[in-house]
């Protein structure tokens, strides 16, 4: 990365263009150094700056006693500024792709800056000592064994490892819902055509299951699809349209009773919510690293719990500098060549910016920021929101609807007037179409307010 602003391609749009500077080789190494620990490991190996040259941005404030609540607005406005956000842009659309924070972003420029002017790093595409570190930190942050976990392109790339490497036989039945992610749905199809198996969806596409009272209709619809001949079963554990939070814990119990293999759709999860595998009980999960993680994109991980993955075959299998090592558990799945140095860092920064902070407070926080912008959308005549008011059922993905304004319209004026606030339109079987906030660290009470004020504006249109 080159000294000379002049060099840098920056966005006025989106990007700020004095932090985009400030991330100068001599302006940010030492903040690498001593605020984004998470290249785990993999620090050493680049090009040392002396303390005298280092010149970090400031970091993230010390945690308040008793850790950040909820409502600290100083505390968590210091967090939002860690983004390489303009002040006039407001984002919330973590939901598709979450924004690094400066940390994170300056770990990844510094990785690809050490591949490319050192030799000695030709070798890190295969494998570099950091990685067992960032593999520790993410089997803990999801409540996981280590050899439970492969890194994965994405979270659909992991549901594609999980569920076409798992055995199954002509005639078996492959089960999911009609609000499941449709490259999801596709895959299985393909399958089904290809090995005689029979693909089913049960349909939660009533407006009931958009706002239930209670988590049991789901799962009495998702049980009422299961026969004897069900062998596999797949859901989203937050529904990527309306961002209901699925029973998983229950209907993979369920599942596991009667000899189910579980393959769960994390789409949303990891970064937004507290996880545990072991408590979810699933017997396979897919998460990305580049949404709520914050990580770089092409990231991702596939959980395969241990007494399951001799049942789970790599599609693509090239070795590896250890092959005792990685014939066994879920990593067996990740051996297929050389990976990108760079990304797999990008996930150990990421990781450490969630540790700094805390997994539970930043749940909080998003709850806090949610709550927030439902009840200021329900007051407002003419919007509907589809959330339910039960917290097991909702995080921080909200989305709604504004009396008959097509959702492209509604995302159009959102951006293009200023400040320039980007949420996105989304829509699923039965005729659901709306459009979606996701709230993240890079987002405050004032700018959920402002976006409040701009719905209202437009529900009188």
């Amino acid at each position: 990365m080159s000294d000379d602003t002049g060099t840098n391609r920056i966005d006025p749009r989106i990007q700020d263009s004095e932090k985009i500077q400030s991330l100068s080789r001599r302006g940010f190494m030492g903040s690498v150094m001593a605020g984004a620990a998470g290249v785990a490991g993999a620090s050493t190996l680049l090009s040392p700056v002396s303390e005298a040259e280092a010149e970090p941005l400031p970091d993230i404030a010390d945690i308040p006693p008793g850790g950040a609540a909820p409502d600290d607005e100083a505390y968590w406005e210091g967090v939002a500024d860690q983004f390489l956000l303009r002040n006039n842009v407001i984002y919330m659309n973590s939901g598709t792709r979450g924004i690094s924070p400066i940390s994170v972003h300056k770990a990844q420029v510094e990785a690809v800056e050490a591949v490319n002017s050192d030799p000695n790093m030709c070798w890190s595409t295969y494998f570099f000592a950091g990685m067992d570190e960032i593999r520790e930190k993410m089997a803990a942050f999801i409540g996981s064994e280590v050899d439970e976990i492969a890194f994965t392109n994405s979270t659909t790339d992991g549901m594609g490892l999980g569920f076409m490497g798992l055995r199954l036989d002509p005639g078996d039945e492959i089960l999911t819902t009609n609000y499941d992610y449709g490259w999801v749905k596709n895959m299985m199809a393909y399958r089904a055509k290809r090995d005689g198996l029979v693909f089913k969806m049960v349909d939660i596409s009533d407006p009931s299951f958009r706002t239930p009272d209670s988590p049991q209709k789901v799962i009495d619809a998702v049980v009422a699809g299961i026969t004897p001949k069900t062998r596999f079963l797949t859901i989203c554990h937050v529904n990527y349209t309306d961002g209901f939070v699925m029973p998983v814990r229950e209907i993979c119990e369920i599942a596991r009773d009667r000899g189910i293999i579980t393959l769960i759709d994390g789409a949303q999860p990891p970064g937004m919510m507290k996880m545990n595998m072991s408590e979810l009980g699933c017997d396979m999960y897919a998460g990305p690293g580049h949404k709520y993680m914050l990580a770089a994109q092409h990231t991702g991980f596939l959980y395969v719990r241990n007494d399951i993955a001799d049942r789970v075959q790599p599609l693509v299998y090239t070795g590896s500098s250890d092959p005792d090592r990685a014939i066994t558990g879920a990593r067996k799945l990740e051996q297929r060549g050389s990976t990108s140095y760079s990304d797999r860092v990008s996930i150990g920064a990421a990781l450490d910016f969630h540790n700094r902070i805390t997994v539970e407070a930043t749940e909080a926080r998003l709850r806090y920021l949610s709550r927030r912008l439902i009840q200021g959308l329900r007051a407002i005549d003419g919007v509907k929101v589809y959330a339910s008011d039960d917290p097991r059922m909702s995080c921080a993905l909200i989305s709604f609807s504004v009396r008959d304004l097509d959702p492209s319209h509604i995302v159009g004026r959102l951006w293009y007037r200023s400040p320039n606030i980007y949420i996105r339109t989304v829509g699923a079987a039965g005729g659901f179409s709306g459009v979606r906030a996701t709230l993240h660290l890079m987002d405050t009470a004032g700018q959920v307010d402002t976006l409040i004020d701009r719905i209202a504006g437009l529900a009188e249109v």
